[in-house]
């Protein structure tokens, strides 16, 4: 085989004309590429060669042409490889931009390894293993490559820039393949009506609007024109990062002309969606910190929030997102009109800032799919919401920008399951922005963030935590939930088993209904649907308050809330014709122990200790009673949210005594199911001890 020989001077000389000529054509298309466009709530962003990013590269086909270890050795090379635009490019962004040194595998002679340093982009063989030289040279390369862009900055070092080895491609298959068919992309009819209710939203609100304007005008300066206004609907969530599903809301931010405030918005829309036909189920959460109007309009929940312009200038159409422009469209806004425009802002903040925006996207798709299975995808029940898990995902996917999609969901396991919370987890650098320090995120001056546990901020301004509602009790849940996801991947790696049939363990429902000997059951009664979904909803956002106060009661060792509304299988009417539903929480109890009450605690006095006879149910009652009935007082038979009709009760069950109907199998299948998870849980621990095969 013959290897290339650099003491040819004419093969030199036209690989240096090569060089030189896509240097140039990189230059002049950097140029070319520097736009940032924003449209009603979806940003396309193009982006250039000195990002330092690979936006455009399709990972799940990088490597096919490599080796296990990335490398092509020069031994495999006949004659003069040639050498593409593409590949130069990249070459000059891994070792100029990102400032990584390469190191090659290259045979070359003593007598030119002067000159080995101005041939190194030259070479024949692609990069084998990068690494960074400092974090401050690599943060220094990338503020010069995007200060003349103004592009937003990431605060992440890469942490390994090889390419995805053979295995890791197999597995990106078999994983993609198990997710499409258990959660299947939106077919194009189901795209079309969710275009036609964004369509058929923007109607609304704008005859709403124009019938508003005309009202305060006439008010105010008795005007006979007619308003032509129309409002500004931004989209942000799931759907701006083009990774919902069908069964996905909507989450439109609503940008309104100063005269228009939430008095006026949250009063004179409801009504006027009231009397649109294809609304239904309408609820109004105007005391949430950030208000929303949540309401079903055709076949999709849409949940629509509002922001107020401050200024008295026309509302723009497109929302700017980059650093600058966007401190231009919240000059002057509330607090609540900013954390509302916020929806809209990450959600395009976060696509800037990933270095792979289609990998990004199935790595957030499999993590959705898997938190919602395994009963963590909620914020209000304590759990993450969709903007935590977001940013969780674009995190990893800027230690790892290289890796495929299989690999960054390992990845993701790792690192989650071995953080150091409250260490926050920041994916762009801070605003240092010192108007609006009263409601962004600053553990430093504000004693309240400094109790938060997982802190997970938002890039851009204003800088908030998306995961405060998180207590003792969630955590632990999520700590072990990614303990058990590293363990899984960990095995699959191990064994090399990449078929979509291996993914199945990982993606198991929870099992919070067969784990647990003891559960507190919240039932949710209404007269209809329309209104279980209200009442159901604004329970479900004062369990995690439940569930905080049973943390701290003596005697309670764990809890595990489950956010999901269990419906009975029988849709079977009652007695009083209302609707049911059930929240529940499984939690374990500690014995009291003797030495306790003669060591001279005070708590050992201030509460009666349970006889030794009492049996491990009636302490399991006793010990919860108390903190359900005043929880039950406080929180739920006093609030105006409640209307007639609407009832509640809180009660203790034994796993025996919980009600059939909340299986989804029936009880037969759920002893199956209690089994074998208690057989599953017996061979972790002889693994962790060594016993087993």
């Amino acid at each position: 085989m013959t290897c290339f020989c650099w003491e040819d001077a004419e093969r030199m000389q036209k690989l240096k004309k090569t060089l030189y000529s896509v240097n140039d054509v990189a230059d002049s298309d950097v140029h070319k590429k520097e736009s940032d466009t924003c449209s009603i709530g979806q940003t396309s962003c193009a982006t250039s060669h000195d990002d330092g990013w690979d936006d455009d590269d399709d990972m799940s086909t990088m490597g096919s042409n490599c080796s296990e270890n990335g490398s092509i050795s020069s031994d495999s090379c006949t004659g003069i490889p040639p050498v593409s635009k593409k590949e130069v490019v990249e070459s000059l962004q891994l070792a100029l931009e990102v400032g990584c040194q390469a190191t090659w595998t290259e045979k070359t002679t003593n007598e030119h390894k002067t000159q080995q340093k101005n041939r190194l982009l030259l070479s024949s063989g692609s990069p084998r293993t990068f690494k960074i030289k400092d974090h401050e040279s690599h943060s220094k390369t990338l503020r010069a490559s995007t200060s003349r862009q103004r592009r937003v900055i990431p605060i992440v070092v890469p942490a390994e820039l090889l390419p995805p080895s053979e295995y890791d491609l197999r597995s990106t298959n078999g994983l993609m393949k198990y997710v499409n068919a258990i959660a299947p992309l939106p077919t194009s009819d189901e795209l079309s009506v969710k275009h036609l209710v964004i369509h058929e939203l923007q109607r609304i609100v704008d005859v709403w609007l124009c019938r508003t304007l005309d009202t305060i005008h006439r008010v105010s300066a008795d005007c006979g024109k007619k308003s032509t206004t129309t409002a500004t609907l931004l989209l942000g969530g799931s759907w701006h990062l083009k990774v919902g599903t069908a069964e996905s809301d909507l989450d439109v931010v609503a940008l309104m002309p100063h005269n228009v405030t939430s008095e006026i918005f949250f009063s004179s829309l409801c009504e006027h969606l009231n009397r649109e036909a294809s609304v239904s189920k309408l609820v109004a959460r105007r005391k949430a910190a950030v208000p929303v109007l949540s309401f079903q309009l055709s076949t999709v929940r849409v949940d629509l929030l509002f922001a107020r312009y401050a200024q008295k200038q026309a509302v723009p159409k497109h929302l700017p997102f980059l650093p600058g422009d966007d401190m231009q469209v919240m000059h002057g806004m509330d607090t609540t009109s900013v954390r509302s425009l916020s929806v809209a802002r990450v959600a395009s903040l976060i696509l800037e800032l990933v270095p792979n925006a289609s990998v990004f996207r199935s790595c957030l798709r499999v993590i959705r799919v898997w938190a919602r299975l395994r009963g963590l995808y909620s914020n209000k029940a304590g759990f993450l919401g969709g903007i935590s898990w977001a940013l969780l995902v674009c995190f990893v996917c800027q230690m790892f920008p290289r890796a495929s999609v299989a690999a960054i969901v390992h990845r993701f396991f790792s690192v989650m399951a071995s953080w150091r919370w409250p260490t926050p987890i920041l994916v762009a650098h801070p605003s240092n922005d010192v108007s609006a320090d009263n409601f962004q995120w600053d553990p430093q001056h504000n004693n309240h963030d400094r109790a938060h546990l997982m802190p997970i901020i938002t890039p851009g301004f204003p800088a908030v935590n998306t995961a405060v509602n998180v207590n003792l009790s969630t955590m632990r849940v999520m700590q072990e939930e990614f303990a058990r996801g590293q363990r899984i991947m960990d095995d699959l790696r191990r064994r090399s088993l990449s078929h979509p049939s291996s993914w199945t363990q990982l993606f198991i429902p929870t099992e919070v209904l067969v784990r647990y000997d003891h559960y507190v059951v919240i039932e949710v009664r209404a007269p209809n649907e329309e209104s279980l979904a209200e009442w159901s909803s604004f329970v479900a956002s004062r369990t995690r308050k439940l569930v905080e106060t049973l943390h701290h009661t003596p005697s309670v060792a764990s809890l595990h809330p489950l956010p999901e509304l269990l419906r009975p299988q029988s849709l079977e009417p009652t007695k009083s014709g209302s609707v049911i539903g059930y929240y529940v929480v499984g939690y374990t109890v500690n014995a009291p122990s003797m030495s306790q009450a003669w060591r001279g605690d005070r708590r050992s006095f201030a509460r009666p200790i349970v006889p030794i006879s009492s049996s491990n149910e009636e302490l399991a009652r006793n010990c919860v009673a108390s903190a359900t009935r005043y929880f039950l007082a406080t929180e739920l038979d006093t609030a105006t949210e409640k209307k007639p009709g609407m009832e509640v009760e809180i009660s203790y069950c034994s796993w025996n005594d919980l009600p059939n109907a909340i299986f989804p199998g029936g009880r037969t299948a759920a002893v199956g199911d209690r089994a074998r998870y208690i057989l599953s849980q017996v061979h972790y621990v002889n693994l962790a001890l060594g016993f087993a095969r």
